[in-house]
């Protein structure tokens, strides 16, 4: 059940002035890091293109066995069944199986801190905020640190996670003849739950629950409580698209970067390749947004102190900080798609010249077009 603490304070006018200005530093930081961000975003988005179209061009499909000599170097395209015979153990649970990967996944029943807050301004510029904190008892797979809680005594969580949540992985495995990269093993994540059994090498306190281990009530959890589970990655197929290297397929260096796929099943090259290509596109816009959000975010706080200046009445501070606002996000704007355009005149300069063209010839002929079609006013009448 969720308790909660609330405590209210109030910042002065001066205070707040004082923190604005030091956010105007931090705000130039931002700025100053969202420029080469994008520019850099840009490169390795078209880097990444030309070696997704280069590997489009130069794959070989090959069968999985036997292994043919002729395509030693290629890029090569391949699909089956993905295994190995490597057994994975536990030594701490004395848990093993024969799998791709052996996953322990480990809880703590703990306290876990959330909080809200509403503030109000005051006329003369100060503000008052209501925080909120709420503590409930939950399930993490990660320690949460209760001496860092607003209000610690009463919710106190053990000084660490006793066991850790690990991965081991099988050191060969292969598809068909041949044996596939770490690269390419750490791409298969389709866990499957496995049931384990105790034994004597379970640490002490540990009873069976649920497939799992458990140490202390599963009907009654307490802070503490610890819950383990496992589960693997079974033999499985697989496509994948890499360098033949001997009897391995490796990770294929190629001229403007690597190209290591794999997809779970039996998927064709193209299918793959499509997938990568978007995956690529996807990565681009996010990182283009991320971009503007961060010069955003950067110009608001060097625009910051206008807006605490004019809180002196809360309702002229709420409009100039909309009006802040409304620049900060022009500026972001204009200025990322500078920055986005500059960088692909550099890195892709025959295309961006190409596009350069074609729009001063459609602004042209816009204008040209409208010029032509504006009614001409009469002549002046002749006198008689």
């Amino acid at each position: 059940m969720a308790d909660t603490f609330t405590e209210t304070t109030t910042r002065s006018w001066s205070s707040r002035i004082g923190g604005s200005f030091k956010g105007i530093l931090f705000g130039l930081v931002l700025i100053a890091v969202s420029f080469p961000l994008l520019w850099w975003n840009e490169g390795r988005a078209i880097d990444r293109a030309k070696t997704l179209a280069a590997g489009r061009d130069a794959v070989v499909s090959i069968t999985p066995s036997p292994i043919d000599p002729a395509n030693e170097g290629a890029l090569v395209h391949l699909s089956g069944l993905a295994t190995t015979r490597d057994q994975l153990s536990d030594d701490v649970f004395g848990v093993s199986a024969r799998a791709i990967k052996l996953k322990r996944s480990v809880e703590m029943y703990q306290w876990t801190e959330e909080q809200g807050s509403k503030t109000t301004k005051n006329l003369g510029g100060s503000e008052t905020t209501e925080t909120t904190y709420s503590y409930e008892r939950r399930w993490s797979d990660t320690w949460v640190d209760s001496s860092r809680f607003r209000q610690p005594s009463g919710h106190e969580n053990p000084a660490s996670m006793p066991y850790e949540s690990q991965t081991a992985q099988a050191a060969r495995v292969t598809l068909g003849a041949f044996a596939l990269a770490a690269r390419f093993v750490s791409q298969m994540d389709a866990f499957e739950p496995l049931n384990v059994a105790m034994s004597d090498r379970v640490p002490a306190g540990f009873s069976s629950h649920a497939g799992g281990y458990y140490r202390g009530s599963p009907a009654s959890p307490q802070i503490g409580d610890i819950r383990v589970a496992f589960a693997v990655v079974d033999p499985m197929d697989v496509s994948a698209i890499g360098r033949q290297r001997g009897d391995a397929i490796t990770t294929a260096t190629m001229a403007r970067g690597s190209i290591a796929l794999l997809e779970p099943g039996l998927v064709d090259a193209d299918a793959m390749f499509d997938k990568a290509e978007t995956a690529n596109r996807i990565l681009t816009w996010l990182a283009r947004l991320g971009g503007v959000l961060l010069m955003w975010l950067g110009f608001a706080l060097v625009l910051g102190p206008l807006k605490v200046l004019a809180d002196v009445v809360p309702f002229i501070g709420t409009l100039v900080g909309a009006g802040t606002g409304f620049i900060a996000a022009l500026l972001a704007l204009a200025l990322g798609l500078i920055t986005i355009a500059v960088a692909w005149v550099f890195y892709r300069p025959i295309l961006a010249a190409i596009l350069l063209g074609g729009a001063v010839i459609a602004i042209l002929a816009a204008l040209f077009r409208a010029r032509r079609t504006t009614p001409q006013p009469p002549p002046p009448p002749q006198a008689t």
